[in-house]
């Protein structure tokens, strides 16, 4: 009777449990070599051993001030803008002058949809010096980002009016019924919050 009691037992509970033992055992070394390896997947399983010995962590210092390069550029790149090759040398001339390069963009928005509908070989995106007697153009878009940018600085910015493209549009659009300064706000909120 002891004989039948131990041959059950081997077969109903060792049995399961040896089986289950190499079926695990199988797998583990199916899908690859374990040292060194800290995390081991196939399609339907995933193995995981221990942590490596050091764990390196990346730090994320990410500000307002370092995503404004990033931001211009997505905006340019999103609106498929001639200007975004030029997307640092706006956010560097920007700095020089300390003009916000935001408002740089937008008002490059505003006025040409970002350069796609300015006058032909001007790179003039801005609507800087275009009016009734003319259209001011410059040889490339390295020259007109700079003067643009001066010129802003110059007759803008160091009287006060960059800081609300309202008060700005008197001078920079007299003409505008209120449509200019309400696009450059949107443009600006746009570049501004990256959500565009």
């Amino acid at each position: 009777m002891l004989k039948k009691i131990l041959i059950c037992w081997l077969f109903f509970f060792l049995s399961p449990t040896l089986i289950l033992f190499l079926f695990v055992l199988i797998n583990f070394y199916s899908f690859g070599n374990v040292l060194g390896d800290y995390v081991i997947k196939d399609s339907a399983t995933s193995i995981y051993a221990s942590f490596p010995p050091e764990i390196k962590t990346i730090a994320s210092s990410l500000t307002t001030e370092n995503a404004i390069p990033i931001i211009i550029e997505n905006y340019l790149r999103k609106f498929d803008s001639p200007l975004l090759p030029y997307s640092d040398l706006i956010v560097s001339l920007s700095d020089k002058y300390q003009v916000k390069p935001q408002l740089i963009v937008a008002i490059a928005q505003q006025e040409s949809n970002l350069g796609k509908k300015s006058p032909i070989d001007c790179y003039n995106a801005w609507g800087w010096g275009i009016h009734k007697n003319g259209t001011k153009c410059y040889n490339n878009w390295p020259e007109a980002i700079e003067s643009i940018i001066k010129g802003i600085k110059k007759d803008y910015c160091n009287k006060g009016l960059c800081e609300d493209p309202c008060l700005m549009m008197k001078k920079y659009t007299p003409g505008s019924n209120g449509s200019w300064c309400f696009g450059v706000n949107m443009f600006l909120n746009d570049l501004e919050t990256g959500e565009f």
